[in-house]
């Protein structure tokens, strides 16, 4: 048995809409999972070909596969694992000695086994049934959301069944439309996949209701040495403690701090949206002293989040088998589901 950490989130949109349009033409969460799990498993496809999308030097993803994509034939559930690059330097990763002094850390490669790929799991529990998804994490802190909307959007777009390909133009194929049909024209359309964290009714809408009563602020985070803003926050909190010989920040430090504050009720709407948005870690939150409370009032006790034991079958240390957390989530499925009508 295992701890599963698992967070639903909502599908808003999936599939291929008119611009400027909210009606979906074409797809739907079922069709497009059956088209990928057909695409992913067509002729032997090699896992360095289920990338969906090529690298932009502006994004701040790197390239995501899929693993693996099962379904269970009762519930119409899917279980996908995706695979999720890591940075590595002409056949290597780099790192360093926790314990070497700040400027003195040597750098040490280590050698990738030919044509690997450098990376972590990530699990993605689909209900199309539901019209909601839930992230599964295991000894992971990151659950590769960021990269699922990606490499999802991606996929409808160019590698669906609706696609229309031209044999003109200068690419290695060329999108001239979508259609579902070969007797119709080809329809402008794009591609949409978009999401969101299921909230708990009642308890986000409380806090905005109380927001003239919040008294205090209190956040829980996580502070990472890649972010130019982490390292700001860390070198003032050294400030703070009387330490004026700057100090770089080397490796991830929880962090809190807590400050008399009443916000206003756009600014509260502005924090909360910030922290669906962008949180990650089940260690990063905010809470919120009301007036008369001594106990603050955790954002992360809002969502559709919990942790279960699954009975899973391990391939490795990193992997976990697809079939057997899609079967352990379908024995647990009313319990597990119960977390959305909280």
């Amino acid at each position: 048995m295992e701890a599963a950490k698992i967070t639903f989130y909502n599908i808003e949109k999936c599939g291929l809409y008119d611009y400027g349009s909210d009606d979906i033409k074409l797809g739907n969460v079922p069709k497009l999972l059956n088209q990928l799990m057909t695409w992913v498993k067509r002729e032997g496809k090699p896992l360095e070909e289920t990338c969906t999308y090529a690298i932009e030097e502006s994004e701040d993803v790197d390239r995501t596969f899929c693993y693996d994509l099962v379904k269970n034939g009762v519930t119409g559930d899917f279980l996908l694992t995706t695979w999720n690059e890591t940075p590595s330097y002409e056949g290597k990763v780099a790192a360093v000695k926790a314990k070497s002094k700040v400027g003195s850390a040597k750098v040490e490669f280590t050698q990738l086994p030919k044509d690997s790929i450098p990376g972590y799991a990530t699990y993605f529990w689909f209900v199309p049934s539901k019209n909601v998804f839930a992230t599964i994490r295991f000894q992971h802190r990151l659950n590769g959301k960021k990269n699922l909307d990606k490499y999802f959007k991606e996929f409808i777009s160019k590698f669906s069944d609706y696609v229309v390909l031209s044999d003109e133009g200068k690419a290695d194929f060329n999108i001239v439309g979508y259609s579902d049909s070969s007797e119709s024209d080809p329809l402008n359309l794009h591609a949409l996949f978009k999401t969101s964290i299921v909230r708990k009714p009642g308890q986000i809408s409380y806090i905005l209701d109380q927001c003239h009563n919040i008294r205090k602020v209190e956040r829980h985070n996580r502070l990472s040495p890649t972010l130019e803003s982490n390292q700001d926050l860390w070198q003032k909190a050294l400030l703070g403690l009387g330490l004026k010989k700057a100090r770089n920040l080397n490796s991830e430090v929880n962090f809190s701090y807590q400050f008399p504050f009443t916000p206003s009720e756009q600014e509260l709407k502005e924090m909360v949206k910030d922290w669906e948005d962008n949180h990650d870690a089940k260690w990063d939150d905010i809470g919120f002293t009301l007036k008369g409370e001594q106990a603050p009032r955790w954002l992360s006790n809002s969502l559709a989040r919990s942790e279960y034991e699954l009975d899973i079958k391990r391939l490795d240390d990193e992997i976990v088998e697809a079939k057997s957390i899609l079967d352990q989530v379908t024995e647990k499925r009313d319990l597990i589901l119960s977390l959305l009508d909280e």
